[in-house]
């Protein structure tokens, strides 16, 4: 059924072309001359009693021929639209590729003005390294003058320096020799006043060293105090660093779980690295229990307790940076 129906479909399908074709007329009219020379041939049998079988054979030529004369028009229809086709598709292509070429001009075009983009930009960029290099001589050139008058000026500060310093010394070498010579002429009047003056500076030198004594023993005094407050100060920190380092440990156990097999009697000892806030940087055994899988324990211990409770004292943080205990988990 399908099969008729597609040879249906194909029948009306050129039935179609061939009533859109420009010799459908010329058809026609070949097919209504046909068809009147059979009705008068059959007239004709009638009329002269002819055998049937001759006049059936002739109409089947003729509608052979009529068949063959449409195929003909329209192998003859389908390739001049194969050449059509063929000549569109040229054309086709042929603005396709004009297309193309006009792309390709234009990318090109594209491609030389950002080239002369680039070149310009590369010319503004060397007038500026140029311009920089310009400034950056006359700063140098500008900062050596300074450096030159600085010092030029250094110099003639010294010389002028130097000049002050010797009139200054000359000037209280002058002064000295005058009173010199003055205290020669009052030596003799005012011997008994420098021997009054003399026992004056021993009794000043003596309470100066009575005083000097005294201050030494303050100060030493002070110093024992101090030693005396610092001793106590340690002691404090020492009782809060050791109350802290049993948390520490207690908080370690609580976090240990022990392997499987007999631990007891096993101790490690653990250095830890400590940041801040109380989180473990690092941990590791420097004296080991003798149980590999004991020690591991332990690390991971000291892991899961991270934060490390410290105390509230910061001051007291630099004695928590590294910290060494013993792991003991039945002590």
């Amino acid at each position: 059924m399908d099969a008729n129906k597609r040879a249906v479909l194909s029948d009306d399908s050129f039935i179609k072309r061939v009533i859109n074709s420009p010799r459908f007329l010329l058809y026609s009219v070949l097919v209504h001359v046909i068809f009147v020379s059979m009705v008068v041939m059959s007239l004709d049998w009638k009329t002269k009693a002819k055998p049937a079988p001759n006049v059936i054979q002739a109409t089947f030529l003729d509608e052979s021929r009529v068949k063959a004369e449409m195929e003909k028009l329209r192998l003859a229809d389908e390739k001049k639209k194969q050449l059509a086709d063929a000549e569109k598709k040229k054309l086709d292509d042929a603005k396709k590729a004009s297309k193309q070429e006009e792309k390709r001009l234009a990318e090109l075009k594209k491609r030389r003005e950002a080239e002369r983009r680039e070149l310009k930009n590369e010319e503004k960029k060397r007038k500026q390294e140029e311009q920089k290099r310009k400034t950056a001589e006359k700063q140098h050139k500008a900062e050596e003058k300074k450096r030159r008058d600085v010092e030029k000026k250094r110099v003639a500060d010294e010389k002028k320096a130097r000049a002050e310093k010797q009139a200054r010394k000359q000037a209280q070498l002058d002064k000295l020799k005058a009173e010199q010579i003055a205290l020669e002429e009052k030596m003799v009047r005012e011997e008994e006043q420098r021997i009054k003056q003399a026992e004056e500076r021993k009794k000043q030198q003596a309470l100066e060293r009575i005083r000097a004594e005294e201050a030494r023993i303050r100060q030493q005094q002070m110093a024992e105090e101090q030693r005396l407050l610092d001793a106590a100060r340690e002691r404090e920190y020492q009782s809060i660093v050791d109350k802290h380092v049993e948390i520490i440990r207690q908080k370690v156990t609580r976090n240990w779980l022990s392997p499987a097999g007999s631990m007891a009697g096993l101790t490690c000892t653990v250095r830890v690295r400590i940041i801040p806030g109380g989180d473990v940087l690092d941990v590791r055994i420097i004296k080991g229990s003798g149980n590999a899988v004991f020690d591991r324990s332990v690390e991971t211990a000291v892991l899961k307790a991270s934060p490390l409770p410290l105390p509230a004292d910061r001051a007291l943080f630099d004695r928590f940076r590294v910290l060494e205990f013993i792991f003991a988990p039945e002590g």
